[in-house]
């Protein structure tokens, strides 16, 4: 009797992804514009373990994000648990390390994890790529965080994604004056805030009803309300005495939009936002498409003024920000913007038309190779009309045919296949004209 073999057992965990070449290019290429524009304000890239001390993540996690955190016992006993961001370990990095030269500025790339219901633009095993700047407690600091985000969606050519910006302040102000003085509720408080796009106006006046605050009216006219004109537009603020903390965003717009150059219509006020991470202290953003609010936030951070302190280190001022692969792919995707088409890493595809040059071939795509060019050669057998048009589906820009009658008069055929055009070239001079043509096309 044949074993029936459970196919449930192999399918890939809830939650996780498999990507294929062509998503690869499209997530690499996100990937190293945002590598570049980091390195542009002059960021160091750090890399740090996936699983810390479950200690260190519960510490100022949060109570919904503790409750996500893949933990487990290594084989001595020891709690464990994978990263769900990458701050805390550079929170860590830094309390360790405490004679670091300020400001510090690190950026990070890599996986985290979170267990939460899956859906779009929300798995379990997710990337970030991020920035922390370390050391400094002026509004300098927060002002080039958020504009490094904003030159990044600029490089997408995401031009629609907008920032918006709250403070931590002014909601804990707000808490105080709903007679929320404990912790648990403060957070509860933040979390049903939180929902505001997410989930609604009617499932945050629920979550507020649950935690007891009855003049729901004047909290959902806030988090609602037009910033545009007024950053007090329903007088509460007045009330709850956060005049200091209103101007400060007043102040931060204004370096935004005067001396970033962020156009005013991208960047705005918003009490709805308050980030669900318990460790932020001062001012918080998100990034958001307002067409695809869907998606959720693009890109988030903030203020954790107290975090390094907390991890055993000096009191340390201290400003970051993550923005989240696989929700920017897949907006490229929803905005057609894909300036990333191409499906293969080469740039050139060498074949022969037939057999008897096949090693011809294969030499000459290692001397491509040896020019650091990605270069492939047929290994299917295939006949050159199928060859052609697989390269041109794969979007491989250049292919080098060699034929008998060219080889005999020491030549080759380059074929352009973004211009539709070809040409013969001395098969001494080939490398010369790859590299010639390529930089035409944009690629050098």
């Amino acid at each position: 009797m044949l074993l029936r073999i459970d196919k449930l057992r192999f399918r890939r965990p809830r939650g996780t992804r498999d990507y294929l070449p062509e998503e690869c290019v499209e997530r690499r290429q996100v990937i190293e514009i945002a590598r570049r524009v980091f390195e542009l304000y002059g960021y160091g890239e750090v890399v740090t373990p996936a699983f810390e001390y479950l200690e260190l993540l519960e510490r100022k996690a949060g109570e919904e994000v503790r409750e996500q955190i893949y933990w487990f016992k290594d084989k001595a006993g020891r709690l464990l648990g994978l990263r769900f961001d990458m701050t805390t370990s550079i929170a860590r990095i830094v309390a360790n390390n405490p004679v670091m030269p300020k400001p510090i500025r690190f950026y990070y790339i890599g996986p985290v994890w979170r267990y939460e219901e899956p859906q779009r633009g929300r798995l379990r095993e997710f990337w970030q790529a991020g920035v922390e700047l370390i050391g400094s407690p002026l509004l300098d600091a927060d002002a080039e965080v958020i504009a490094l985000t904003a030159r990044f969606f600029r490089e997408l050519k995401l031009n629609n994604v907008k920032v918006k910006i709250n403070d931590r302040g002014i909601m804990n102000a707000l808490a105080r004056y709903l007679k929320l003085n404990d912790d648990l509720s403060i957070e509860r408080f933040f979390r049903a805030i939180d929902k505001y796009y997410k989930q609604g106006m009617e499932v945050v006046e629920n979550e507020l009803r649950k935690l007891g605050i009855t003049n729901t009216r004047e909290i959902l006219e806030l988090i609602s309300s037009n910033t545009r004109e007024d950053l007090d537009p329903t007088g509460l603020l007045s009330k709850i005495g956060v005049k200091d903390r209103v101007r400060l965003l007043e102040d931060l717009l204004e370096v935004l939009i005067n001396g970033y150059g962020i156009p005013r219509d991208r960047v705005e006020i918003d009490y709805s936002i308050v980030r669900g991470i318990g460790y932020y202290t001062g001012l918080v953003f998100e990034f958001m498409d307002d067409d695809f609010l869907e998606l959720g936030s693009l890109a988030a951070g903030g203020r954790y003024d107290e975090l390094i302190k907390l991890l055993g280190g000096v009191d340390t001022p201290a400003t970051g920000m993550s923005i989240g692969i696989e929700r920017v792919v897949e907006l490229l995707r929803l905005r057609k913007e894909r300036t990333m088409t191409r499906t293969s890493n080469a740039l050139v595809l060498v074949t022969s038309t037939t057999d008897e040059y096949k090693y011809n071939a294969i030499r000459l795509a290692e001397e491509i190779r040896d020019e650091n060019i990605p270069s492939i050669v047929d290994v299917m057998g295939r006949k050159l009309r199928v060859i052609m048009e697989r390269a041109d589906k794969s979007s491989i820009p250049l292919v080098v045919i060699l034929g008998p009658r060219e080889l005999k008069r020491g030549e080759v055929v380059l074929r352009d296949l973004k211009n539709r055009k070809q040409w013969y070239v001395p098969r001494e001079n080939i490398i010369v004209e790859i590299k010639r043509t390529l930089a035409q096309l944009g690629f050098y």
